[in-house]
């Protein structure tokens, strides 16, 4: 659930169309050009149909309500707006004016339009919140695929399954080991008998 200090969907339209007005071609575009990037550079010249379609997908997006001790919730503060699921993210096939037909994910295409982006195909747009399904543009940013290989163990480092959403931190971690043996803990710690192994904070000497 977003809080007073997040974008909003209408944040994010009016964002994606300011950034598009200020995009130009940096000094490596000509020398990096393929049918992909003139695509989007074409886009980002006649930004109309793509923004009315990214408008029309974040408006319709699912919105998912944060689960705070995620994590998910780390590095992309804020719910999700899905598209899809985790498993099958939503597909777009959009002709941009160039006439080249972008075929990608939701999530890439709302992205890239959204900040303006020139991508090609070895160009990967990573989820910080390990959910392939949304579409929220501050929940993504472009890396390597290396960096997207070290995003997948991360998460499956923190636990539980390729759904992706409603990662636990103490995911697959036997109850037992979930409460940190802390010298100054107050209430017994459970594992699974009735040891009472009670810690107390011991008094400060004055």
């Amino acid at each position: 659930m977003l809080n007073e200090h997040d974008p909003s969907v209408e944040d994010w339209i009016v964002r994606a169309a300011e950034n598009i007005r200020n995009w130009e071609p940096d000094i490596f575009f000509e020398d990096l050009r393929t049918s992909r990037r003139d695509a989007y550079a074409s886009i980002f010249r006649s930004p109309g149909s793509a923004l009315m379609v990214v408008a029309e997908k974040l408006r319709s997006a699912t919105v998912r309500e944060a689960r705070p001790f995620h994590i998910m919730n780390i590095e992309a503060p804020g719910g999700c707006w899905e598209r899809g699921t985790q498993i099958n993210p939503e597909s777009i096939d959009f002709t941009a004016p160039s006439g080249h037909v972008i075929g990608t994910s939701a999530y890439r295409f709302v992205f890239l339009v959204c900040h303006a982006i020139v991508a090609d195909e070895t160009d990967i747009v990573r989820h910080q919140c390990n959910n392939r399904a949304c579409i929220r543009p501050d929940h993504m940013l472009l890396g390597s695929r290396a960096q997207n290989v070290q995003d997948e163990e991360r998460r499956k480092y923190a636990g539980n399954s390729p759904q992706g959403r409603g990662q636990a931190m103490n995911a697959h971690v036997p109850k037992h080991l979930q409460v940190r043996p802390d010298p100054f803990v107050d209430e017994p710690l459970e594992r699974g008998d009735t040891t009472d192994v009670r810690k107390k904070r011991p008094e400060v000497q004055k």
